[in-house]
């Protein structure tokens, strides 16, 4: 019987590992130690080549290659409030009433008699910008000015009826409120009246 000697095969072990025996071993594989020298060619499955490293210390985003193609850029939001306007988060300044909607600013010009609530005696036409816009937002924000001015009840149910949120607050708490729903990607519109609506 022969043994594992000086790493080569012996008949038991072969016979165990292989189930033939050394003779029928050594005649398949005459000289092992030569197949194990010669060069062999493999075939390379990926032969893809690794980008250069970059030249900046700055490291680059591994996002930077993705593209969102809904993704309309920064909104547009309030920076600043003034007393008769705003500046926008675009360096635009405005002195009038504002609606932000689906990240863009548009002037709004909404009926004003000095001495009365703001928003009481208006009709429907004045809100029909929320009518005419795709997608509907969720919430409306109205900013009332400096103080607070109730929403008329046909207004409210208006807006109901197409499932749309409103939420009635002072001009500073709705420009703070949308710029955060805003940030966090939430479909949602302000109108804005500036502090003091000339």
């Amino acid at each position: 019987m022969l043994r594992l000697a000086a790493g080569r095969l012996t008949q038991s072990t072969t016979r165990r590992l292989f189930h033939v025996s050394a003779t029928q071993w050594v005649q398949r594989h005459p000289r092992e130690d030569a197949f194990r020298a010669t060069a062999k060619n493999t075939r390379i499955v990926n032969n893809t080549v690794p980008a250069q490293a970059p030249d900046a210390d700055t490291p680059t985003s591994m996002y930077a290659d993705f593209n969102n193609m809904f993704d309309r850029g920064p909104n547009v939001g309030v920076e600043v409030i003034t007393k008769y306007g705003f500046v926008l988060s675009n360096n635009v300044k405005i002195e009038e009433p504002l609606v932000l909607l689906n990240g863009s600013a548009f002037l709004w010009r909404p009926p004003h008699e000095p001495g009365s609530l703001p928003m009481q005696g208006w009709d429907l036409e004045v809100f029909k910008i929320f009518d005419m816009v795709t997608p509907k937002p969720e919430l409306i924000l109205f900013g009332t000015g400096k103080g607070f001015a109730p929403l008329p009840a046909e207004v409210r149910q208006h807006f109901y009826q197409q499932g749309i949120q409103v939420d009635i607050m002072n001009t500073k708490h709705a420009a703070s409120t949308y710029n955060v729903l805003a940030e966090e990607g939430r479909r949602i519109a302000a109108a804005l009246l500036p502090l003091h609506y000339k």
